[in-house]
């Protein structure tokens, strides 16, 4: 762990914009914010949900919210994180219960909703080979992204929404349970508008 003054000095140019700098502070942070937030999972959801899925997924509201942080040193930075983690931890469980209930997924945000039609674009191209030049390089752009994410993540979204199999199916092929496969869907569109970034202009 970097000392409090760089620590400090990081803070600042992540908050300006420095992704090498944010990511410094996010590896360095993982082993603590791990700690403590483990052992808040729940046990009913041991398989489904760890600590390493929520961090992950609270990273990426990280990457997209910096610019606001209000935090003048390290030390009021890890607390703005574990804000951060707190509320994405508290989404998730939720939303993993609500699947294992057979409730399935609240309907998707905006911002998943546009994924899926990205992905779904995908699915056409590779059936009409006579799309349009601006749709062929919506199709790369989606397809560069994919190639970024976990690789569950990325088998779950191409069985799901680019071979538009049920869950049940995309579950037995991945050899995943129906709800693991629903929250890699869930946790890949957030990734994949992340990794999108100004290329969702495509849409």
């Amino acid at each position: 762990m970097p000392d409090e003054g760089c620590r400090d000095d990081a803070m600042r140019r992540a908050v300006a914009g420095d992704r090498a700098a944010l990511d410094g502070l996010l590896a360095a942070y993982y082993p603590r914010l791990a700690a403590q937030f483990a052992p808040r999972m729940p046990a009913d959801l041991h398989g489904t949900l760890g600590v390493e899925d929520v961090l992950q997924e609270a990273f990426v509201d990280v990457f997209q919210a910096v610019g606001d942080a209000k935090a003048d040193s390290g030390q009021s930075f890890y607390a703005w994180l574990a804000s951060i983690v707190e509320h994405r931890m508290v989404d998730l469980i939720r939303a993993a219960r609500a699947a294992k209930r057979g409730g399935g997924w609240s309907p998707l945000d905006a911002q998943s909703a546009s994924m899926v039609c990205m992905l779904e674009q995908v699915a056409v191209s590779s059936r009409t080979p006579s799309t349009s030049a601006a749709g062929h390089e919506a199709v790369a752009a989606v397809q560069a992204a994919l190639g970024g994410l976990p690789e569950d993540y990325r088998e779950a979204l191409r069985l799901r929404y680019i071979e538009g199999r049920p869950v049940a199916e995309a579950a037995a092929r991945m050899g995943r349970t129906e709800v693991a496969v629903q929250m890699l869907c869930h946790r890949g569109l957030r990734q994949l508008a992340a990794a999108m970034g100004s290329a969702s202009r495509f849409l």
